[in-house]
Formats: C-alpha cells, sequence, structure tokens
C-alpha cells in the first residue's frame, strides 16, 4: 500500500523532470529540415578534416484517436466556421475532407520526449510544449557529401508501430538557394479569395501552377537548393507532402502554427507578412555565404515581403521573381502595374526584378547565365 502511495505521489514529478515517450496510440511526424556546416576538424593527425553539420530537428506529437469531447468540440467549431464563411458542403464527408481534418482534431501531446537517430547517433530531444511540437538541434558527422539528402529516425519506439524517418539535406555554405512561397507560386490555391482559399485547404486535390514543376527542376539541374515557406498550417503538412515529392524537389519546409481554440485560429486569417519575413531571414542568417533567389506571386504581400528582405540583405539577394496571379484586365490596371514599377525603383541595381505569368525560356536563360557568370 505504502509503495502505491509513494509510487502515485513521484508520478508527477518524475513526468515533469524526465517527460514522457512516445506511446503506442501516438503519431511523430518529423518536418523536412536544411543543415548547415558547423565546423571541420582533423580527428587525428594526418587524417582529412571531418565536417560537422548542424541538424535542425522539428518533431511533431499528436494523438488522433477519435472520441473525446475536446475533439468533438473542435469538429462542430471548424465545421461552424466553415458554414459561417460559406465553404460547407455535401464533399465534408469525402475522404479528402475527413483525412486533412483529422490532424485539425489531433490531440497536441506536450511533455514528450522523443530520440532522433542520425548516422550513428542517437539524441534525446527536450520536452513536446502545448502545441506537441519540439524544435532542437543535433549534430551529423558521417560520410554523406554535401548537398546529400540523409535520413533521420525515431529510436525506441513502441512494438509494432511502424518506423519514422525524417529528411534533411546537407546545404554547403556556398552555392545557390531559391526560397520559394508555395501557395498560388507553385501551387493553385486562389489566396485573394478567402472562401476558395479555405474550400482548396480541405477539399481540393492540389494542383501545380502552370510550368514550375519544370521550372524548378531546372533550378535543380543547374544546383540550385530549395527552402520553402507557406502561410499554411503545420496541420496541412501530412497532404502537402505527397504533392511536392511528386511535383518539386526536395527543401525544408516553414508553415504556420494554427488551432481552433487559441488566438493562432484568428492570425491565421491576417497579413502573413510579419512570419515570413522572419522566416526568410533566419534562413539568410543560417547561410551567410549563399546567394538567394526569391519566388512569390503577386496575390498578396510576396513583393513587399521580398522588398524590405532585398533591401536588408544586397548581397544575398540576387534576384526577386514574381507569378502574376491576375489576368486581362486587372493586369493591365495602372494602379497594379505602379506596383512593379516602385519595387523595381527601390531595389539595388544588382537585384533583378522580373514579373511572369509562366516561365518562359528567355527567363530561364536569363537565370542560368545569372549561375554561368557566377552572379549567383
Amino acid at each position: 500500500m505504502w509503495f502505491s502511495i509513494v509510487k502515485w505521489i513521484k508520478f508527477p514529478y518524475l513526468w515533469l523532470r524526465y517527460g514522457s515517450p512516445v506511446k503506442a496510440d501516438e503519431t511523430v511526424v518529423l518536418f523536412p529540415q536544411s543543415a548547415h556546416i558547423k565546423a571541420e576538424v582533423s580527428i587525428q593527425e594526418n587524417t582529412a578534416a571531418k565536417t560537422h553539420w548542424v541538424v535542425p530537428v522539428h518533431a511533431w506529437v499528436v494523438e488522433k484517436e477519435s472520441g473525446t469531447f475536446s475533439r468533438f468540440f473542435g469538429r462542430v467549431s471548424l465545421l461552424s466556421f466553415l458554414d459561417l464563411i460559406g465553404v460547407v458542403n455535401r464533399r465534408t464527408s469525402t475522404p479528402v475532407f475527413e483525412n486533412r481534418l483529422s490532424w485539425f482534431m489531433a490531440d497536441r501531446e506536450m511533455n514528450k520526449k522523443v530520440r532522433v537517430t542520425a548516422g550513428d547517433e542517437t539524441f534525446v530531444s527536450p520536452r513536446t510544449g502545448l502545441n506537441g511540437h519540439v524544435r532542437f538541434d543535433i549534430t551529423y558527422s558521417g560520410d554523406a557529401p554535401p548537398g546529400s539528402i540523409i535520413k533521420c529516425h525515431l529510436a525506441d519506439l513502441p512494438e509494432g508501430k511502424p518506423p519514422v524517418h525524417g529528411k534533411v539535406q546537407l546545404v554547403p555554405e556556398e552555392g545557390l538557394s531559391i526560397i520559394s512561397d508555395i501557395d498560388d507560386t507553385i501551387k493553385i490555391s486562389d489566396v485573394t479569395d478567402r472562401r476558395q482559399l479555405v474550400r482548396g485547404l480541405f477539399f481540393d486535390k492540389y494542383k501545380p501552377a502552370p510550368g514550375m514543376p519544370g521550372f524548378y527542376q531546372n533550378l535543380l539541374e543547374h544546383g540550385a537548393m530549395f527552402h520553402y515557406i507557406s502561410a499554411s498550417p503545420w496541420q496541412l503538412y501530412p497532404s502537402l507532402e505527397p504533392f511536392l515529392e511528386k511535383y518539386f524537389p526536395f527543401g525544408c519546409l516553414s508553415q504556420r502554427h494554427f488551432y481552433v481554440g487559441d488566438r493562432s485560429f484568428v492570425d491565421f486569417f491576417r497579413s502573413s507578412m510579419e512570419y515570413k519575413i522572419r522566416t526568410i531571414e533566419k534562413l539568410l542568417q543560417r547561410y551567410p555565404k549563399r546567394k538567394f533567389i526569391l519566388i512569390g506571386d503577386s496575390g498578396e504581400k510576396d513583393p513587399e515581403v521580398y522588398l524590405q528582405v532585398a533591401r536588408r540583405h544586397t548581397e544575398q539577394i540576387r534576384k526577386i521573381l514574381i507569378r502574376e496571379v491576375y489576368s486581362g484586365t486587372e493586369l493591365r490596371d495602372f494602379q497594379h502595374n505602379k506596383r512593379w514599377e516602385k519595387i523595381k525603383t527601390e531595389l539595388d541595381a544588382g537585384q533583378g526584378f522580373h514579373v511572369f505569368h509562366e516561365p518562359t525560356d528567355e527567363l530561364i536563360t536569363q537565370i542560368h547565365d545569372m549561375i554561368r557568370q557566377k552572379k549567383v
């Protein structure tokens, strides 16, 4: 009896101090990342230098089983919101909708610790936060060359649970990087129409923007590496992952926090400018010797975001490409064109700015010339 009482008293202390391992009914997602060089050191005299990479890890732990009151309440709240803005229809019973909705309704598991293996070493994470996410850095010192995509995986999972892998690209100190928006840049989303945007998020299969998969593949073949930034929530990553893998080169991904029960639910429908600027500048600081091309679209504030970043980082930003999502009279409108002229005049002379509807041979040739002349 006394042993049971002591165990009951000690449990909260142990839970708080050591965290809780992943259980069989919980799901862990490892998001794609880009590593950077930490240092090159010689392990022993007369041996080749060993490259040490800093590998960011971003894990998300949730429980997706149904039946709890919180999930029921969350589902009702989200469906009511969708109905309020006029997007709920008979498609709410489709597998696509149910799958995407399930990630929004999943319980966020706090105080979880995960064990991640990279190369020959295993690392223990800090605790997950209230949102079920945890971010931390580990070190990789394997033999994979720069530019490689390596896999890390979760260690010590419960018996019978399928393996969980995450991909990381080893990005060299120098070279060309593409920072790309997703919605209406490489994926048709109709961001300017809130109703259509939400329909696309929850109901529709994702479609690539015309010409963009081939354009990005061409950039990849010329040595570019990719970093994707989306204002959509992390809960959409499981459905976004197969789309990116099918059509576009691998790259790290940044998305926003979103939860029906807190302030992020409202913030999600506000401007994403601050989030994008902050995320882009972190990448520029991580890779100070690399040159960057920023690719976005005209639907919202990508041009203004990229302009602010380019002003502060004139040596790193070599070109800004904006996919024009308007057509016809909207494209010819004077005020709309004035937007581009203002941006062009404020950019440094060495930074190109190009607006396009679909990638053309002329645009691709310009990029090739920049790479060949080592301007990027």
